[in-house]
């Protein structure tokens, strides 16, 4: 039986490595490293797992993505992914945490939150553009509602921010389905599209008053990013996995037209991936 001693000791590991990453990579927003959300997830762990209230997994590998939002340049870094729910009700889901409240058979929904870097300790994106870092952290609060039927998920999450980086809004939509070509071999196409508020948007691809040589900028509201994802599993044995996943992002609209993202630094093209090996418990 997982203790409440233990699963702090997952949790302080987690943190631990989250700091590690974070000076690593000038950048990182979503934390995530994809795959279905742990919400989403409860009915497919075995009842062996499930016997212990708490349930997860726990992934450790190479993560790649870019050095800051909009960036041209990425770069690799070691990462700690972890999935863990308490009698598939509370969850953490690396930078995300929350709450089913309301769990029917088609139909999972409750409250969430998460914690983005934002731009704290940006320094390739302070010295490259002289814009000033921004030494906080975006923390949000919101809803989740989600779907799934056989091997098909649909997924929608909104949060607001709380903090001094933004005050912003911004919605995520995702859709994806599981193939299983065997027993041991998982593949989960994933399509998904972001929309944030002008104060969202602001926070990471926004430009101040008075930059030397940079036109100001502020963004409006929009759909700023859609993505397509693949992820896989390869069951190695009954608690272990191989796991790996790979996104590709296009910046759109008000995103794309950021002094950012068109400098000689900048990309309207993002990659992210992981490849690491997982613990099931």
């Amino acid at each position: 039986m997982i203790e409440l001693r233990s699963f702090c000791k997952i949790i302080a590991a987690f943190l631990g490595l989250v700091t590690i990453s974070h000076e690593a990579v000038s950048q990182e927003v979503d934390l995530s490293f994809g795959g279905k959300p742990v919400y989403i997830q409860g009915e497919e762990i075995e009842d062996d797992r499930k016997r212990d209230s708490w349930a997860g997994q726990i992934g450790f590998g190479l993560a790649v993505g870019p050095i800051f939002l909009g960036a041209e340049e990425h770069q690799a870094y070691l990462a700690l992914d972890t999935k863990v729910s308490y009698k598939d009700t509370i969850f953490l889901e690396n930078n995300r945490i929350g709450a089913v409240l309301y769990n029917a058979r088609l139909l999972r929904a409750g409250l969430i939150g998460r914690w983005n870097l934002g731009r704290r300790n940006d320094q390739a994106l302070s010295l490259l553009l002289a814009i000033d870092e921004r030494d906080d952290e975006a923390f949000e609060v919101g809803m989740f509602a989600a779907t799934s039927l056989y091997k098909l998920f649909l997924t929608a999450e909104m949060y607001v921010g709380l903090s001094d980086v933004h005050r912003g809004v911004s919605v995520e939509l995702e859709a994806g389905y599981t193939f299983e070509p065997n027993s041991k071999l998982r593949l989960t196409p994933i399509l998904g599209g972001i929309w944030g508020s002008s104060g969202f948007l602001d926070a990471f691809y926004g430009i101040p008053e008075g930059i030397e040589g940079i036109d100001a900028f502020r963004p409006n509201a929009s759909l700023h990013e859609i993505y397509g994802e693949l992820g896989a599993e390869y069951r190695l044995s009954k608690n272990w996995l191989l796991r790996g996943s790979f996104r590709f992002s296009e910046l759109l609209n008000s995103a794309a037209r950021s002094p950012i993202v068109r400098s000689d630094f900048g990309s309207r093209e993002q990659l992210q991936g992981f490849l690491g090996v997982v613990w099931l418990f």
